[in-house]
């Protein structure tokens, strides 16, 4: 009776050190820190790149913006499999959300961008994308007196190329969603996550899911790039316009055709970055589905079970991938550790277009 007893108690008082952060069993688990507000931003600049983001006088033909692909009701992300692209045309891609965006340091799925100033200018200039001569942009603005008016405020000065971008950005930056049930978790509130939570937390920090070998730090992202095997979408290799767009890119970036998305390769023609794309940040995750560079799965199960399989087939797939064997259960728990780290983000409204 008293060893029964004993053991009882000892598994009682395991799960009360699993359960609490700064614990001993918390460490043993490797929590992050709760994510940390980013600087503020000039006030002056995040209103000028909001009124920026929403125009739609940043494409060539006037009719797409920031806001048709990066959509704030769909978490700054587009709720589509693949993202929308300039008329007649046809992306791609999976949207990346653009919550916490600030924390990053490397942009797109492939990672071609270095800052976020260079991403903000990336999509105008795409053919693909948003089609617009930066050049052209900056002297359309200029004729603009409320948009000179909102630069002489900003920047104490007029408008450029480089201002139109750091506005773009300092927008951007202010695109948080930091309280999450796992933050305040992380802060000593241990009722947030619920049972099933918390047993998921296990799995995804620990030994079972091992979830956190790239999924890493307050952002839960290593911001590195792996291939998992994921599987090229029929859609992408038999859709002409696809396949022009792919093609295309593959040119600008002096990359030979072929039928695949190349990835990090195409930024460092390495052949061990072939089918390597960044490991996204998790946070807001239940939000910004469908999942994968191409939107490849519809769920967060869907998902987890691309994982417990040990991920796809392919012959460039990391290492790190390994079948997990878990179970219905374990697989419930995990799915609610990731809604977990859904936070609140302010509603973003559209100002009126300056100069209408």
């Amino acid at each position: 009776m008293r060893t029964c007893f004993l053991y009882r108690f000892l598994f009682f008082i395991s799960c009360l050190f699993l359960a609490l952060p700064g614990t001993l069993g918390a460490q043993q688990l490797q929590l992050p820190k709760p994510l940390q507000m980013l600087p503020a931003q000039d006030p002056a600049k995040v209103e000028l790149g909001k009124a920026l983001f929403f125009d739609r006088r940043l494409s060539g033909d006037g009719t797409v913006s920031c806001a048709v692909c990066h959509i704030p009701d769909e978490a700054f992300a587009d709720g589509r499999k693949i993202s929308s692209a300039y008329p007649t045309n046809k992306h791609w891609r999976h949207t990346n959300s653009l919550l916490n965006v600030g924390y990053l340091h490397t942009f797109f799925w492939d990672g071609r961008s270095k800052g976020l100033e260079d991403q903000a200018q990336g999509p105008i200039h795409s053919s693909f994308e948003m089609n617009l001569n930066p050049r052209y942009l900056v002297a359309k603005l200029r004729e603009i007196p409320e948009y000179q008016q909102l630069f002489e405020q900003a920047w104490g000065g007029g408008v450029s190329l480089e201002r139109i971008v750091g506005s773009l950005s300092a927008f951007e930056r202010t695109l948080l969603a930091i309280d999450s049930p796992f933050d305040r978790f992380l802060k000593g509130e241990t009722e947030a996550l619920s049972a099933d939570a918390r047993q998921g937390m296990t799995i995804f920090y620990g030994n079972r899911g091992n979830c956190s070998k790239c999924h890493t730090g307050s952002l839960l992202t290593d911001q590195k790039f792996y291939n998992l095997g994921v599987a090229e979408l029929p859609e992408l290799i038999s859709d002409p316009q696809h396949r022009s767009t792919r093609n295309f890119f593959l040119g600008e970036m002096g990359v030979e055709l072929m039928e695949r998305d190349p990835g990090h390769y195409a930024v460092t023609h390495k052949k061990r970055d072939m089918g390597a794309f960044r490991t996204p940040p998790l946070r807001q995750v239940e939000q910004t589905g469908p999942y994968m560079h191409n939107g490849s799965f519809a769920s967060l199960a869907e998902v987890i079970e691309f994982f417990n399989q040990g991920g796809g087939t392919d012959p460039n797939k990391t290492e790190l991938l390994k079948p997990l064997g878990l179970t219905a259960e374990e697989k419930l728990a995990l799915e609610a550790f990731l809604r977990s780290l859904t936070g609140t983000y302010q509603p973003v409204h559209a100002p009126p277009p300056p100069g209408y």
